[in-house]
């Protein structure tokens, strides 16, 4: 048997030293339009980040190395002009709302949110066991009386002063993404959570001076319900607005407190049933009242339009009756005055009207003539009525 036969061995042969030079001057010459294209879309990004503009209702500061630098002379800059920054980290913008109201809002004093524990009070309410309050956990305010409450706070305020504003207290730098750990830790101090921490107070010190019923009352007045007048102090909202604003402006913050209200006020879980049925009872006395308030005022509209109808029609009488006075008064005046001139011939043209006077409401009128030398004519109205005739008597046999 004769042996299969080798292939040859291939013989590479090298490139010749002029095409390898132009392929690397070729993927230089890539590389290098690459970089250039590259460098071009970074100097055109960093320029559209450098120029921007405030939006409305905003104002800007602007820090270099964190220092505020002032722009043209502007240490606030305003909306409706562009602004040049070099980019991070030599120059960082703040914005900061102005002229628009910002809300901060508080739940500290609320039971934790727990889908468990309120499934658990639901039970409670239709009859189950109470279920007690856990301190440390949930949380709770204390009324004057020594009752336990939890309320939702909430405050709108507007910057007036935005260099205070940012300035005045140091704030804790924004959490880099991605971390909750320290986006739950972050905002520990600044200007916004020291507001909130002066809601908080200035509510628990409030709610502290107060009775349980009168921080559940609508409106949270004292001395009464607010439809019946009377001593009554300030609403525990306007009570906490006032605090609030005192210590802010005390401590030069560089806000305007605009509102503060409470968004929810609740009882205890254990006791939410009997407090639903003192406000179901609280509801229907202020429904009575109020529809008492009605039927007074609308008695009183009613009396003032009798009296004004009876005021009415007694001037109308008075003025008949003084006119027909002051007409018979100048009638009798003119009658005097003829008299006067002419007794006689006034008589007896005050005869003929007495007597025309009489004849015209006379129903029956006759003349008479009588005899003898003197004849006379009489006249005799209305006649005396005929007699009535006797009965007849019994006929005689």
């Amino acid at each position: 048997m004769s042996r299969p036969s080798r292939p040859e061995p291939r013989i590479l042969r090298e490139p010749p030293p002029a095409a390898g030079m132009a392929a690397l001057a070729r993927a230089i010459s890539v590389f290098f339009y690459a970089m250039c294209a590259l460098l071009l879309l970074v100097l055109a990004a960093m320029v559209y980040n450098s120029f921007f503009a405030i939006k409305a209702n905003e104002e800007g500061m602007l820090f270099r190395f964190g220092r505020l630098h002032p722009v043209a002379g502007q240490e606030i800059l305003k909306s409706g002009t562009w602004y040049f920054k070099w980019p991070y980290p030599v120059d960082v913008l703040k914005v900061i709302p102005a002229q628009r109201s910002v809300t901060v809002t508080t739940r500290r004093f609320m039971p934790a949110e727990d889908p468990n524990r309120l499934a658990e009070a639901q039970r409670a309410a239709a009859g189950g066991a109470p279920q007690p309050l856990r301190p440390g956990y949930d949380g709770y305010l204390l009324t004057g009386d020594a009752n336990i409450m939890h309320l939702v706070a909430s405050m709108t305020y507007r910057v007036s002063d935005a260099k205070r504003y940012h300035l005045a207290h140091f704030e804790d730098p924004a959490p880099p993404p991605g971390t909750p750990a320290r986006e739950a830790a972050a905002k520990r101090r600044g200007t916004e959570y020291l507001l909130e921490s002066l809601l908080e107070n200035a509510t628990l010190l409030e709610v502290g001076a107060r009775p349980v019923d009168e921080v559940f009352r609508p409106g949270g007045r004292a001395g009464g319900d607010p439809a019946i007048p009377g001593g009554r102090r300030d609403s525990l909202s306007e009570a906490v607005k006032r605090r609030v604003t005192a210590t802010i402006e005390r401590l030069d913050v560089g806000v305007e407190v605009l509102d503060v209200s409470f968004v929810e006020i609740q009882a205890p879980l254990a006791v939410q049933s009997a407090f639903s049925d003192v406000f179901s009872a609280a509801a229907d006395r202020q429904t009575e009242i109020a529809r008492a308030l009605a039927g007074e005022k609308q008695g009183l509209i009613e009396a003032e339009g009798k009296a004004a109808r009876i005021l009415g029609d007694a001037r109308a009488y008075k003025s008949r009756v003084v006119e027909n006075v002051s007409a018979f008064a100048a009638y009798f005046a003119t009658v005097l005055g003829e008299y006067e001139k002419n007794p006689e011939t006034m008589l007896v043209s005050l005869y003929a009207d007495t007597l025309r006077d009489v004849l015209k409401v006379a129903g029956s009128r006759y003349v008479v003539q009588t005899g003898g030398p003197d004849q006379e004519l009489r006249v005799m109205i209305n006649p005396e009525p005929e007699k009535p005739k006797p009965a007849a008597g019994p006929a005689t046999p």
